[in-house]
Formats: structure tokens, sequence, C-alpha cells
């Protein structure tokens, strides 16, 4: 997951630096926030927000939920797949 790699790699900056410097450079990128040396407070650009909150949305649905689990059971089963070109060849049958 990107986002929580980044917030891994992120700049690390005390609660009293960000008070002293805060500027809009600081907002659009992930910032984490510490107090004498903990994380107290995380800083993500919205678009990383917005990201975040179609992830759990989608997480919410039952349905996609389910195909989720059925597709990690079949990866683990080693199930052969089918190209993405037949797919798109189905998916295109169904609609005409």
């Amino acid at each position: 997951m990107s986002i929580a790699t980044d917030l891994l790699k992120a700049h690390r900056i005390g609660i009293r630096n960000l008070k002293e410097h805060l500027s809009t450079k600081f907002l659009s990128e992930i910032l984490v926030i510490t107090d004498r040396g903990t994380p107290i407070s995380v800083n993500l650009p919205y678009s990383d927000v917005l990201e975040l909150m179609d992830i759990l949305d989608e997480l919410a649905d039952l349905e996609t939920t389910v195909t989720v689990d059925e597709a990690r059971r079949a990866i683990k089963a080693e199930a052969k797949g089918i190209p993405v070109s037949n797919l798109f060849n189905r998916i295109r049958a169904k609609h005409k």
C-alpha cells in the first residue's frame, strides 16, 4: 500500500518546529508530527485522504469484501488466471 509506505518514509517534525515553520510546503506532503520524538499526529495531503476514504468505502461493501476473499483463496490455491484481454472480451460480450 503506497500510503503506508509513504507514511513510514515521511518527514518527521517536532510540534514546536511545526508551529514555528508552518507553511504550505509542509501541508502538501505526508508529515509525521512528533512531540519529544513520539508521533502524535499525521498530516496527509487531501488526495491521499480521498484515496483512503475510497478504500474504506470499498471495505464497507460486503460484496466487494467477499470477492476479495474469494480472490485471495484462489491465489493461495495457485489457481490459474485468465488474460486480461479475455476478461475484457467477456465483459464487452455481456454488454452487447
